[in-house]
């Protein structure tokens, strides 16, 4: 037996996964904390500064719009400066974001959500990439990393439930009324009269869900904290080799992302891997639009839905799905296992669209949730397997540019369509999903990208 296949040598690359997944999953948690206990709260905290339905409808746009533009070409830095730098970044902005939302003037709003927007790309593309390329560093082979997306699904979820329990507590102990624990009053329809006309400012907010904001700003600057100290100071993405002798260390970050895009477009594997992806997700932002309307409307009169109940068991669905993952993706191909979770969730949309029982709707509703524990860590594993290290950040928020469009458009028709119609387009998505990725088996080589990214910088498992 040679000496790397030896037992000794086996317990030191098993030690350094630990080691990197502890290191990993500690700023990666609080960079999801951060951004779970303002979830919640945000459409509330809007309503509570004055701003109307239409003028929040349009904040979110301007999110998603920022996200899809700056924050593309932000998180595509990364590729270059080094992911390491972009993680600190995203917990500094983030937390300003957070902060800006203590007032109710329009600037520190809009400000708020446009850091918003581009730190969302950040979360979704340079944190992967940065463990992507210290595993490759550190000698681990990328089969191995299946574990440490699973550990990292599940404690995303875990964060949003703890999350959700401390922002509900930090919020009832600042204000005398009961509120249900994911930030919304327990008659949704007094939000409208629930309005702080007073001024708000960043020294002194009057809005009663400013707390939560306030511990997320805690959460994210430990978040860039962590990155700072606890992962390398050096970065191999950063420290490595151009990708190409023809590509400059100076190019342009919109020359980067269209480099990337041109890469996707030449690639039968990346192509579908994208529309997989920001058809997914985007079916995923329009459910958690429509969940809560939908499951009180088939609740039955004068039924109370526990919110925080169904938000909590999502989210334990959820973990149940990462560990799952972890026992089938030794025995399936990743991507078989996707084309799986594509199949079942487009079923569960459709049959909610059919049978309207609530209990029937709840299940299947936890069934999806249940497939997105499976989908996190088999599309980050897909991702590994695909994308070429040198343009690892740039093309994963490239994946994202129809994503956010997607969310953009949905947005706009979400006020005017029914709950059952959206419930439709979400199964409907869903199917587009699956079929855009395909039965085939992916192609082992892509030649688009052989034609741009050293071999060696592949990875192909």
């Amino acid at each position: 037996m040679s000496h790397a296949h030896s037992p000794r040598s086996t317990s030191r690359r098993g030690d350094a996964l630990f080691a990197l997944t502890r290191r990993y999953v500690v700023v990666y948690v609080l960079g999801t904390f951060g951004d779970w206990i303002q979830g919640a709260y945000l459409y509330a905290a809007y309503r509570r500064h004055g701003l109307s339905k239409r003028t929040i409808s349009g904040v979110y746009v301007l999110g998603y719009g920022v996200s899809a533009t700056l924050g593309t070409a932000l998180a595509s830095v990364g590729d270059r400066r080094g992911h390491r730098v972009m993680v600190m970044a995203y917990g500094t902005m983030y937390a300003a974001s957070c902060a800006l939302m203590r007032s109710n003037a329009m600037w520190a709003v809009l400000t708020s959500r446009i850091l918003g927007g581009m730190s969302y790309s950040v979360l979704f593309s340079n944190f992967e990439s940065w463990v992507i390329t210290e595993a490759d560093e550190k000698g681990i082979e990328r089969r191995r990393l299946a574990r440490l997306f699973s550990v990292a699904t599940f404690f995303n979820a875990a964060s949003a439930v703890a999350a959700g329990l401390v922002a509900n507590a930090v919020v009832e102990l600042t204000d005398t009324r009961r509120l249900s624990w994911i930030g919304m009053d327990d008659t949704r329809s007094k939000l409208e009269q629930e309005v702080d006309f007073g001024e708000s400012t960043l020294a002194s907010s009057r809005n009663v869900y400013s707390p939560a904001f306030d511990v997320g700003v805690v959460s994210l600057l430990l978040c860039a904290a962590g990155a700072k100290d606890l992962w390398p100071k050096y970065d191999s993405s950063a420290s490595s080799p151009s990708l190409s002798p023809s590509i400059s260390s100076k190019e342009t970050e919109g020359s980067s992302i269209q480099r990337a895009v041109q890469v996707i477009l030449a690639s039968h594997d990346l192509l579908r891997l994208g529309f997989a992806n920001s058809l997914y997700e985007a079916a995923l932002h329009l459910f958690v639009f429509v969940w809560t309307p939908i499951l009180e409307q088939r609740s039955g009169e004068g039924v109370q839905v526990p919110h925080g109940m169904i938000f909590s068991g999502f989210m334990v669905c959820k973990m149940f799905g990462s560990q799952v993952f972890h026992i089938l993706e030794s025995r399936l191909l990743p991507e078989r296992l996707l084309r799986i979770v594509l199949a079942c969730s487009a079923v569960a949309f459709c049959s909610a669209v059919v049978f309207t029982h609530y209990w029937f709707t709840l299940g299947v509703f936890c069934v999806f949730e249940f497939g997105l524990g499976i989908y996190w860590p088999v599309m980050a594993v897909l991702r590994a397997k695909y994308v070429p290290n040198k343009m690892r950040a740039t093309m994963t928020s490239a994946f994202r540019i129809p994503l956010n469009i997607l969310v953009i458009g949905l947005l706009l028709i979400a006020s005017r369509a029914s709950d059952t119609v959206l419930l439709m387009t979400c199964g409907m998505i869903m199917v587009s999903s699956y079929i855009s990725f395909g039965t085939q088996e992916a192609h082992i080589a892509a030649p688009a990208v052989d034609d741009i990214v050293p071999p060696a910088d592949q990875h192909i498992i």
